[in-house]
């Protein structure tokens, strides 16, 4: 089927769906508005019996919070009344949309909409009004790129303030079923920032290893809805470099006929241009990852959310629309296709992605999985063609998770890969197929210890990466981790909680090579009121790093140590500081430091400015040339990371990101590999380089409903490399300044219909 065939099913899936999405129900009889003054919540279930989780004592809260919690038509309704009387602090700061932390006082809701441990929703606000939502897989695993549609609202008084939410039942896909009632997990939050005490129901926490599984399960009354999202967006780019402009559009469709499937499509998805990657300038054989803002990649992805140990994911939608085969610069996507839902006790997942032009990729991937409560099996495959070169891809995973008793969880997978390469490929036809398997066995021991060992092999013909993530494959590795937890020091302590955790790493490649062992030792003390102190100590014995010639042979490493010190300090008045330092031992034997000094000052409620400055110093910075040829380098590196949030108006948002990351590179001494590994110093020069990355950007944001935006974008910034550089740290930083590889604005409407 070629993709016009597929515009006029999305069409007629339109067509369809408008009678269902015009017998949806009404407007929700509960006003979201703070104050709970309908009569609507006399019914609702209350829960008062909130604990201490952070520290992790379970003890009672020095301030009462109260949830209550309704199942309506429309949605679930939530509402959380947190007593604070005058006597105690209140700290407000507005933040955006999915920031990491409010520095301020707030309040969570999570919810597990089909009871099973699977895949979880948070639903995060401030007492500023500002907002989080993101998914929970994996138990305690979090991904913010996904916005679901929601409401929520605050109302302050005297002696308490209020949060109040609605979810509608088409928010997740979750099975149906045949009884009027259904299962839910929930688990509530709330943080006194000022005391950096959090209080929850029920007593878990989401750093332990069973987190998701273990939320409160509730029987509400089961409600169908069915919902149609119809979202274009429309972009107009005025490039001031090639001086030119270029218009754009798309769509995203989103239909929901019953609350256990989902239908998706896309034209022309938006690729989030109104989003700013982090800058990155990385002399690494390893690929740099990057999250997905894109919402029909983002949309109830959960049960795609399939990790492996090392960072590992068997689906990266950055993939889809990444670097063309051809020459590296992103790809246009003619559309995609997504399908999601749950029966007869079954998760199920479907999408398909089609890239424009005959050298476009094509992407492809099913899931299905069955979960119980003290076990899930399931299955991801995924197909990629790569007709450039010549080149599909096919990945077949079998998934466990077991959990047969309160103290013991065991997990992992068995997965292969096939790839083919017919004669029009680079290297000419070849055939591979590879396997990988690793398992985890986690024994919590009692409240304060914790133990786990994971085992895994990768062979090196195990492929992953057409469409989804891998560090390194050829690899065999066993990982024994211990934590151990203490609380209760006291009224009289400084000191909340104290974390110790040991981690020992045994790794070789599958030719027999012995990796770098590693040794970690990392403590966390976190006191009353909210301030870290973290100190990692980590050994790396003798071994060899088969990575950094890029298949030219093993690089033999001596031993070497780092230790990370950092203090972060929570909002104290107007300001939030952390000072970390960074020393360990790098190319043949020498060291390196980093600083890591970021501070935020809160200017006002609706201003805040941060600035990140860290400095890297090293003597002996060893890098790959070509061949077998490696080089040591002193290195000067300087990245700077400065951003401000200004909300003017309500709906309104100001925001600034700009980075520069230099680097000046002092040739000290030229190596190639000789017998055994070892580095041989030759009678040969290289040269002195600099590089120099920039990259700002200024946005304006108008709300125009949820999920209905006008975004105007100043973007601005270029990469340069410099052979034997003449200026100082200084020059070379006001320099990358005028880098203008890129210049334009942009002006970009997204609508939901």
């Amino acid at each position: 089927m070629n993709f016009r065939h597929r515009r006029l099913l999305v069409t007629l899936a339109l067509v369809v769906s408008l009678p269902l999405a015009a017998a949806a129900p009404a407007a929700a009889a509960l006003l979201i508005d703070g104050r709970l003054d309908e009569p609507q919540w006399s019914d609702a279930r209350v829960v008062r019996d909130f604990v201490v989780t952070a520290p992790y004592t379970l003890g009672k809260p020095r301030l009462a919070t109260e949830a209550r919690i309704l199942a309506t038509e429309q949605g679930l309704a939530v509402a959380l009344i947190c007593e604070h009387p005058p006597g105690e602090a209140r700290t407000r700061t507005l933040k955006p949309r999915d920031a990491d932390g409010f520095d301020a006082d707030s309040v969570l809701l999570m919810v597990d909409f089909e009871g099973q441990g699977k895949v979880g929703y948070e639903f995060a606000v401030s007492i500023t009004n500002s907002y989080r939502d993101a998914t929970i897989t994996n138990e305690n695993e979090f991904n913010s790129d996904w916005d679901g549609l929601w409401q929520h609202a605050v109302r302050e008084e005297e002696e308490r303030w209020t949060v109040e939410y609605l979810l509608p039942w088409s928010i997740a896909t979750m099975r149906d079923g045949d009884g009027p009632t259904r299962q839910i997990g929930v688990f509530f939050s709330r943080y006194h920032y000022a005391r950096g005490e959090r209080a929850a129901w029920p007593g878990v926490h989401y750093e332990r290893e069973r987190f998701l599984s273990q939320f409160e399960r509730i029987e509400v009354p089961r409600y169908r809805q069915s919902q149609l999202d119809v979202m274009p967006y429309a972009t107009a780019l005025a490039d001031l470099v090639d001086d030119r402009s270029d218009w754009n559009g798309g769509l995203d469709l989103f239909w929901r006929p019953n609350g256990s499937l989902l239908l998706a499509a896309t034209l022309n998805p938006d690729f989030g241009q109104v989003e700013s990657d982090d800058l990155i300038i990385d002399f690494s054989a390893i690929e740099t990852f990057f999250s997905d803002k894109r919402p029909f990649f983002t949309e109830n992805q959960g049960i795609f959310d399939l990790r492996m140990p090392n960072d590992g994911y068997h689906v990266y939608t950055r993939r889809i629309g990444g670097p063309s085969d051809v020459d590296g610069t992103a790809s246009d996507i003619d559309g995609a296709l997504k399908v999601i839902g749950g029966g007869l006790g079954f998760d199920y997942g479907v999408f398909a992605a089609e890239e424009a032009d005959t050298a476009g990729r094509t992407f492809a991937a099913a899931r299905l999985d069955w979960p119980r409560d003290q076990w899930s099996v399931g299955y991801l495959g995924t197909w990629v063609d790569r007709p450039f070169l010549d080149r599909t891809a096919q990945v077949n995973t079998i998934d466990y998770d077991l959990k047969p008793t309160a103290a013991w969880r065991i997990r992992g997978q068995l997965s292969e890969s096939r790839v083919e390469e017919g004669a029009g490929a680079p290297a000419g036809p070849a055939d591979r197929d590879g396997v990988g398997a690793w398992a985890l066995a986690e024994y919590r021991h009692s409240a304060r210890w914790r133990y786990a060992l994971e085992l895994l092999r990768f062979d090196a013909d195990y492929e992953l990466n057409d469409l989804g993530y891998l560090e390194r494959n050829d690899l065999e590795q066993a990982t024994f981790d211990a934590k151990l937890e203490r609380t209760g020091f006291g009224a009289a302590s400084a000191t909340d909680t104290v974390t110790w955790n040991l981690i020992a790493t045994a790794r070789r490649n599958t030719a027999g090579s012995t990796l770098t062992p590693e040794y970690e030792l990392e403590r966390v003390q976190i006191f009353k009121g909210g301030t870290q102190h973290v100190l990692e100590l980590t050994y790396e014995g003798e071994g060899v790093d088969d990575l950094i010639s890029r298949g030219n042979g093993d690089v033999q490493l001596e031993p070497r140590w780092s230790v990370f010190d950092v203090v972060a300090t929570p909002r104290i008045g107007r300001w939030r500081s952390t000072f970390g330092v960074w020393a360990f031992q790098e190319g043949i034997d020498d060291w390196a430091v980093q600083l890591e000094p970021s501070v935020a000052w809160f200017a006002t409620e609706s201003l805040t400015l941060d600035l990140d400055l860290w400095p890297r110093r090293s003597r002996e910075w060893l890098i790959w040339l070509e061949g077998n040829r490696l080089a040591t380098f002193e290195r000067r590196q300087l990245l700077v990371d400065l951003g401000a949030n200004w909300f003017p108006a309500p709906r309104h948002e100001v925001r600034l990101r700009a980075q520069w990351l230099t680097l000046d590179a002092k040739a000290r001494q030229v190596y190639e590999i000789g017998p055994g590994g070892r580095l041989v110093p030759v009678a040969e020069a290289t040269e002195d380089f600099a590089v120099l990355n920039f990259g700002l950007q200024l946005r304006y944001r108008y709300e125009i409903a949820p999920l209905s935006d006008v975004f105007v974008v100043y973007s601005r910034g270029g990469l340069e490399s410099i052979e034997q550089p003449r200026e100082g740290q200084g020059e070379l930083f006001s320099r990358a300044t005028e880098l203008r590889d890129a210049d334009q604005l942009l002006v970009k409407l997204r609508y939901r219909f």
